[in-house]
């Protein structure tokens, strides 16, 4: 390398470079889109140049980019783009919602949807779900879609009702159209209904790539560099986020899934087109690539309808909603082996992440891969046979310890002692699973400091109370879960993922020493700089 000249060096820093031995170096040069030394301060002098760009990190972190295993890039990108946010604490109660809901409909047409999402019902001070009657008093001439926090289910107003010829409970699976105690329909809609009620939601072409711009902006602020993409809404999101990445409008590395939201049936349509196509896991480049085939087994952690194997703690009747039968994930999961792709699936409950497990299992068996990389989204509630048969196939879980930071309290109280191995990232370790993270954002803030807080600490930053503690990491592993386990998910392991030389040049500088900063207060840690192969795609004011 003698000779060389770097175009970027990052010097004076505690810089986690997330190679084999996890060392910790001082600087970083780069030249192009790659990573040219990692060293001491003074060793990267010997690559600068008249020209050098020279970023002094004044002794705080520097690591590789941070890989979000798992956010849907787009539904979060329209929030506020198309989507009104209704998360907490924005909204606090049901008047809140109706207040936002009549502003959007003074500004539209009789007839437009009115589209809200992000509010949780445990948190609204009324402690439940707003009804169709709530929301046509606020819009009676537009059809509105409120949907949850967790996007497994949502409310709609009489005029949506009848855009999705939602009639009766009869029409989908039970539990699936919430009706009053007097028969008639709630309003609130989960899993099949809510996928099937949101395929006759309208988007236009450029609402859809101004999301996934709007959330591009947002994850170079917050140090995410590579994002994986868990869907949305079918071909035409697909068609708009390869629009926005390939006219370079996104910046984000893309590794998209294969997933249709609109229910299980048109989601098997959707896989079973990709199949036939001959195009499979890995087609792209290091800007946008094909990642996995996706089904979606349960409901939601939170809502609660996770698919459980015993009832919940505060509802031992109600055992959740499982979507796929053993069968129907059997016969999916080996098709996709088969044609080369690697397979995942949405598994929050301990019922649905066996389902997946043993469809793995099968199609190993039948047709042995050795570096398959199978994964499980979420992989909510295992337990020690399941921790084990995940390690000896191989299967990559995706974690999701924002969930925690935002869920503690609740999950408590819907699952009890399951808790303890729930998103169950230091049995993985001890077992030697390779986790990655996700955000799963919009259901949470795709700040990976949120993760962070609590992998960390395992506690809600509401109310303070404590989830599974034995389930607690360390810094150093938490990061290398954010960063290099992401890649290895989508098997990019050797072009990112770590600051090594020779690997794309996705860098994150922060505003504190992430070793030195109490855990408890992670949250608070801010994103500095962020490059995505070189390029400076964000700098904090």
């Amino acid at each position: 390398m003698r000779g060389l000249v770097a175009d970027t060096i990052i010097r004076n820093g505690r810089v986690l470079t997330v190679n084999p031995t996890n060392d910790i170096a001082e600087a970083v040069a780069i030249r192009g889109d790659r990573i040219l030394a990692v060293g001491s301060s003074a060793e990267m002098e010997e690559f600068r140049g008249a020209e050098t760009r020279v970023i002094d990190a004044e002794g705080k972190t520097v690591l590789p980019g941070f890989i979000d295993a798992h956010i849907h890039v787009g539904m979060f990108g329209l929030l506020g783009h198309g989507v009104i946010d209704v998360a907490y604490p924005k909204v606090k109660c049901i008047a809140d919602i109706q207040q936002l809901i009549r502003e959007d409909a003074a500004k539209k047409q009789p007839g437009e949807w009115i589209k809200l999402n992000g509010y949780d019902h445990n948190k609204l001070a009324e402690g439940r779900h707003p009804t169709k009657e709530e929301l046509d008093d606020a819009a009676p001439h537009n059809p509105v879609q409120l949907t949850r926090c967790c996007a497994h289910m949502g409310v709609y107003n009489t005029l949506a009702l009848e855009r999705a010829g939602v009639k009766s409970p009869d029409q989908f699976a039970p539990g699936e159209v919430v009706v009053n105690e007097d028969g008639s329909l709630h309003g609130l809609l989960k899993e099949t209904a809510h996928m099937d009620a949101s395929t006759k939601v309208e988007y236009t072409n450029q609402e859809l790539i101004d999301g996934y711009v709007n959330a591009d902006r947002i994850l170079a602020s917050l140090g995410v560099t590579s994002a994986h993409d868990a869907g949305a809404y079918g071909s035409v999101s697909t068609r708009a986020l390869q629009d926005a990445c390939l006219t370079g409008r996104v910046k984000t590395r893309i590794n998209a899934m294969i997933f249709d939201m609109f229910g299980k049936e048109s989601g098997k349509r959707y896989i079973d087109a990709f199949l036939r196509t001959g195009i499979h896991s890995g087609c792209g480049n290091e800007h946008y690539r094909i990642g996995p085939a996706k089904i979606m087994l349960d409901g939601s952690s939170s809502g609660p309808s996770s698919a459980v194997i015993e009832g919940y703690t505060h509802d031992p009747e109600n055992h959740g909603i499982q979507v796929w039968t053993q069968e129907e994930a059997d016969e999916m999961v080996m098709k996709v082996h088969r044609a080369g792709y690697q397979v995942t699936a949405h598994a929050v409950g301990d019922k649905a992440v066996t389902i997946m497990v043993n469809a793995i299992e099968k199609a190993l068996a039948a047709e042995p891969r050795p570096d398959h990389r199978h994964r499980i989204e979420h992989c909510g509630i295992t337990n020690p046979e399941l921790i084990a048969r995940i390690a000896k196939l191989g299967i990559v879980p995706i974690s999701n310890p924002a969930f925690i930071s935002i869920n503690a309290s609740d999950y408590n109280r819907y699952y009890g002692d399951r808790v303890n191995s729930m998103f169950a990232m230091k049995s993985y370790l001890d077992a030697g699973i390779i986790t990655a993270i996700g955000s799963d954002a919009p259901i949470t803030y795709p700040d990976p400091m949120n993760s962070l807080f609590g992998a960390l600490n395992r506690m809600d930053q509401r109310t303070g109370d404590l989830c599974g503690a034995g389930q607690r990491v360390q810094v150093l592993d938490a990061v290398r879960m954010f960063t290099y386990n992401g890649a290895y998910a989508s098997f990019e392991e050797n072009i990112k993922g770590s600051l090594e030389p020779g690997k794309l040049a996705d860098v994150v500088i922060l505003d504190q020493d992430l070793l030195a900063y109490p855990a408890e207060r992670v949250q608070d840690v801010k994103v500095r700089c962020t490059l995505v192969g070189g390029e400076i795609v964000y700098t904090r004011e």
